[in-house]
């Protein structure tokens, strides 16, 4: 069976467990929620289910995270939108928004030409991530970059396709002279699957956004990774809104906007990261 086969299987599951907790939340879910619109429209907006500490779900059917709970603070400061937040598999995003189906979503999206051409990104951030590159413990002493990581031949774990690392790691590539022959690349690969394969000698090298609980989730599976000095690139990230709902861009923008002069972006962010990333932005 293929690797995609094997994703559409699990995204097809995930969603159906998603699903069951929705029905199982009780009938005055659905009451509650359309009460609670006030007049507002309702907008259909997609976060990650499955992407620790930026939002996943638990196994009641709960969201969590730090863009579900800047999201529940923005929801307070729309003037004429509701957002209806519901948590999918990340591909599963990209299809909906895509197809536009839902109207919203988050999930550490980096700005890069073909997400302002398919879509709207209000200018406010709604976070920060630095690009780094983990290594087992002891590797740290040795190299201090992702450049010298290459060049003293550590092997990179698979890049998703098309996303926004592999986005980046391919521009670093280009302005390096092609130090990296071929960019591995693999669909469907979780944080801690990937993990996974440094922890069995597959590859040595993990480049991904320090905002997806890494060290976390490495300790739980018995690695010590540890990031190199320098990141490969700092990014702002940003929701992304249907191309057609200029209006709710902006009241999105303002939100947001309004979210960080508060310093409540702060305060969530070291909830989540023990830190304030939105500092790597100033």
């Amino acid at each position: 069976m293929t690797m995609k086969n094997t994703w559409k299987k699990l995204a097809v599951f995930t969603l159906g467990v998603l699903a069951i907790g929705a029905l199982t939340a009780g009938c005055g879910g659905e009451k509650k929620q359309a009460a609670s619109t006030n007049g507002k429209a309702l907008v259909k907006t997609v976060i990650s289910g499955t992407e620790a500490p930026l939002s996943w779900v638990d196994e009641k059917g709960e969201m969590h995270g730090y863009e579900y709970d800047v999201l529940v603070e923005v929801n307070k400061r729309l003037q004429s939108y509701q957002l209806d937040i519901q948590a999918v598999p990340p591909e599963t995003q990209d299809v909906m928004m895509e197809s536009g189906d839902a109207k919203v979503a988050t999930g550490g999206y980096f700005k890069n030409p073909q997400r302002e051409k398919n879509f709207l990104l209000p200018e406010s951030p709604i976070g920060a991530s630095n690009l780094v590159v983990y290594v087992t413990k002891g590797n740290e002493s040795k190299y201090k970059n992702l450049e010298e990581a290459v060049k003293g031949g550590l092997k990179l774990v698979p890049f998703t396709p098309n996303g926004g690392a592999f986005r980046i790691i391919t521009e670093w590539n280009q302005k390096h002279g092609n130090l990296l022959q071929e960019i591995p690349v693999q669909g469907g690969l979780s944080v801690a699957e990937r993990i996974d394969t440094i922890k069995k000698g597959q590859y040595q090298a993990l480049v991904i956004p320090d905002n997806l609980g890494v060290l976390d989730i490495a300790e739980k599976q018995g690695v010590q990774l540890v990031a190199l000095a320098e990141p490969v690139k700092v990014n702002a990230t940003y929701v992304i809104v249907n191309k057609q709902e200029a209006k709710l861009a902006g009241e999105i923008n303002a939100a947001l906007k309004d979210l960080r002069k508060d310093g409540t972006l702060a305060k969530i962010s070291t909830k989540w990261y023990k830190s304030d990333l939105m500092k790597a932005l100033q």
